[in-house]
């Protein structure tokens, strides 16, 4: 970073933070940080410190300077022989071109032609000069509208309890900190075993997506094949520890009969491999993520940690659901799992037993109404299956008795019931946790997507075999040390959530604090002052 770029960044955050402190107004803070960060700090400055302020609030850069801009001495690309030799390379990419890419030309190739023997170098900003001289700018083709739901009650109050319960595991974890990514080892006390997040997501690569932005003429965008084109779908699972969650090759011949690696593909479609389903995701979780991660991590515990998708609030076939069950026995409902109610943790079937007067009703499940007249819950005037409240899934705490399925929710051993992944993690000594919904930016395994997406778009040749072959490649492209830099600015984001932060003083903080796992306290003071001033 520049001095100047330094001063000016630093002279932003100073000013948001005495704006409105102590009863200063904009003109006075403004004032204030000049004279204390600028030789010349006056009016002008404090005027150029405002309008930074509000442009760094709105596009969360710094304004373009044109001081020192002005043409002083003859450009090598204003030479037209220079020029063409420049549109002649760039149209040769097929609009594949990029800032770095042209940059190594100009370098390795043009300075050569042009007989410059002393090596000469340019930076990117001024690549990116010459190509916007050249009349190319980077263009995207944009496709609808993503509507978040960031800051919605019921969104905010999950996620607070999510960070709540993933900051006591992290105090079981080992961390990553510092330039060097220093491994930290947990203080554990005697009993305690060292806890370890495995952090699951799915991703789809298409054949069609290409790069996203491209160089070019004003209406010179090229021509895109049109749809997706075919598909490969990947379920991935990554640990800050590991990276990608795969056994080492002296545990692939010591273990020949666990998998090599928790990942999974499907090249999905109706007339191909199917769809991935939840049976999919059980599956890899079983045979796979398990074993794998207890054979690296032997006598730790796995933290697995999934979003909140469909496929992944599913119930086992025999869970305790109310939803799935009728107001009478037998009929198209599930045969449910015993269970323990009341508090003499009495036994109760949920099915007739095989000696039951009724021959037709034997080894049939009951049903709520009778289910709730064993627990003595089945009013005299009777219930409904369904009220419309219920059926329109509106919330209401106050609403404890409207209907069969409403009452029989409510009971503990029912609310009580963890979904199918849940279950077969902790059977097996482990622990599972859902993300919030429209946090993407906690999951560190996202920026691992882009980064494998940026990958395989930058190598696409708009090619079903060239799809097999690429997407392998790009996952194995992200380094260890980038996965976890990934991780630790998942956690910043952790951080400042559960310490109030938000909105664009979150991105600030993360973006300036890299090397940090946590934002430093006093920070966290400024920034409450200027979020809340």
């Amino acid at each position: 970073m520049k001095v100047d770029e330094y001063n000016k960044k630093r002279a932003i955050f100073e000013y948001l933070k005495l704006l409105n402190k102590n009863g200063s107004g904009k003109m006075k803070a403004s004032l204030s940080v000049a004279q204390i960060i600028f030789i010349d700090g006056g009016i002008w400055k404090a005027r150029q410190i405002r309008h930074w302020s509000n442009y760094w609030l709105l596009h969360n850069a710094l304004p373009i300077s044109f001081q020192g801009k002005h043409q002083k001495t003859v450009r090598l690309i204003d030479d037209e022989d220079v020029a063409e030799k420049c549109h002649v390379w760039i149209r040769n990419q097929n609009y594949k071109v990029t800032p770095i890419k042209f940059k190594k030309f100009i370098e390795q190739n043009l300075l050569t032609q042009l007989g410059v023997s002393k090596k000469k170098t340019i930076d990117v900003s001024t690549a990116v000069r010459w190509l916007h001289i050249l009349g190319y700018t980077k263009q995207r083709q944009k496709q609808g509208v993503y509507y978040d739901g960031h800051e919605r009650a019921d969104v905010v109050q999950y996620r607070n309890k999510f960070l709540s319960d993933i900051f006591e595991y992290e105090k079981l974890m080992s961390r990553y900190e510092g330039e060097n990514m220093d491994w930290i080892l947990p203080d554990l006390a005697e009993g305690e075993k060292e806890h370890i997040l495995v952090t699951h997501d799915e991703c789809i690569f298409y054949s069609n997506d290409g790069q996203r932005g491209v160089w070019a003429k004003n209406g010179e965008l090229p021509l895109r094949k049109k749809g997706n084109g075919k598909s490969i779908m990947v379920s991935e699972f990554l640990t800050e520890i590991d990276g990608r969650l795969k056994l080492k090759p002296t545990d692939i011949e010591q273990y020949p009969t666990v998998p090599a690696e928790a990942r999974e593909y499907l090249e999905p479609g109706k007339d191909r491999e199917g769809y991935w389903t939840a049976e999919n995701v059980l599956n890899q979780i079983k045979t796979k993520a398990i074993p794998i991660f207890e054979i690296l991590h032997p006598n730790c515990i796995g933290i697995f940690a999934f979003d909140n998708s469909s496929n992944h609030a599913i119930f086992a076939k025999d869970a305790l659901v109310s939803k799935r069950m009728n107001l009478n026995p037998g009929g198209l409902q599930p045969k449910m799992r015993d269970t323990y109610w009341g508090s003499d943790n009495k036994l109760q079937s949920m099915v007739f037993p095989d000696d039951y007067p009724h021959e037709k009703l034997r080894g049939q499940p009951k049903g709520l109404k009778q289910i709730l007249k064993e627990r003595k819950k089945w009013p005299i005037g009777g219930l409904l299956l369904e009220c419309k409240e219920c059926k329109e899934k509106k919330d209401d705490e106050n609403r404890i008795n409207c209907c069969a399925r409403r009452v029989m929710s409510l009971e503990p051993d029912f609310l009580a019931q963890k979904g199918a992944i849940a279950e077969i993690i902790k059977k097996a000594g482990h622990k599972c946790i859902f993300y919030s919904k429209f946090h993407c930016e906690l999951n560190f395994i996202e920026r691992y997507w882009g980064a494998a997406k940026r990958h395989a778009r930058e190598n696409c040749n708009y090619s079903w075999a060239g799809l097999k072959q690429i997407v392998p490649q790009s996952l194995e492209s992200v380094s260890l040390v980038t996965i976890r830099r990934f991780a630790r600015k998942a956690w910043r984001y952790m951080d400042l959530y559960q310490k109030g932060i938000g909105g664009k003083l979150a991105e600030y903080a993360v973006k300036k604090y890299r090397s940090h796992r946590r934002i430093p306290d006093e920070v966290i003071e400024e920034l409450n002052q200027i979020e809340f001033s």
